[in-house]
């Protein structure tokens, strides 16, 4: 049976979906800020009912809400959802590093030391936050195809966007890059020497601090924040 083809519109919808959904990720909208419907139409050069398909389907990815009387806003996320996603992420992924450690090839150590090597190299860099968290997510990513589960690889994949949605480097102190390149150091080695009990408690480790290190941050951002309104 011939699959259907998409028409012009469907096409323009899917566009402006990868479109806004890599700018959300991207940071390039703030979280509570608004998409309207007109801009967008404006700025894609398309009609109303492709953006409106699009910011549905962001919707029911979780990336925005749509509010009666406001429209579409980027979702903004609370403390506690921020650590859940982030407590989730530590045990599938710990999950995953286990298994990757079990089943890794000679070739995959080598590759993932690669990434390694270039996000050590490009730490200081002028765009560093853009190349770091690319490099991370590819790290993480390739850890999860080494596991050899696809359900688990891509159920931590969502998470992981929704992650990376809340999560930048531009929170990071010197001190948490530092530990977060030591981590990654330490479970490629981990994974290199088949130890999967050694691997599960790094990355578990390694997210959870990342979450700590980011809740520390929307909390002194929050109290900075109230602390102008009062003033």
């Amino acid at each position: 049976m011939a699959s259907k083809k998409q028409g012009p519109s469907e096409r323009s919808a899917d566009r402006v979906y990868a479109a806004l959904r890599a700018a959300i990720l991207h940071g390039d909208y703030e979280n509570g800020g608004r998409l309207t419907e007109e801009v967008l139409a404006e700025r894609f050069r398309v009609s109303r009912t492709p953006i409106r398909a699009a910011l549905a389907k962001l919707a029911g990815d979780g990336f925005i809400d749509m509010i009666p009387h406001a429209g579409a806003v980027v979702r903004r996320r609370t403390n506690r959802e921020v650590s859940e996603v982030y407590a989730v992420r530590a045990l599938l992924e710990s999950a995953g590093a286990g298994l990757a450690a079990t089943l890794r090839t000679d070739v995959d150590v080598v590759e993932l030391a690669a990434i390694c090597d270039e996000m050590e190299a490009r730490a200081g860099d002028r765009d560093a936050v853009e190349i770091l968290s690319t490099l991370n997510k590819q790290l993480h990513h390739r850890i999860l195809d080494i596991s050899g589960n696809q359900t688990l690889r891509d159920t931590a994949d969502r998470l992981m966007d929704i992650g990376f949605l809340i999560h930048s480097y531009t929170k990071f102190q010197p001190r948490d890059l530092g530990r977060s390149l030591a981590d990654h150091r330490d479970l490629v080695s981990a994974i290199a020497s088949r130890d999967a009990e050694w691997a599960t408690s790094v990355m578990g480790a390694h997210i959870l601090a990342a979450r700590n290190t980011l809740l520390e941050t929307m909390t002194d951002s929050r109290d900075s924040a109230d602390a102008k309104a009062l003033a």
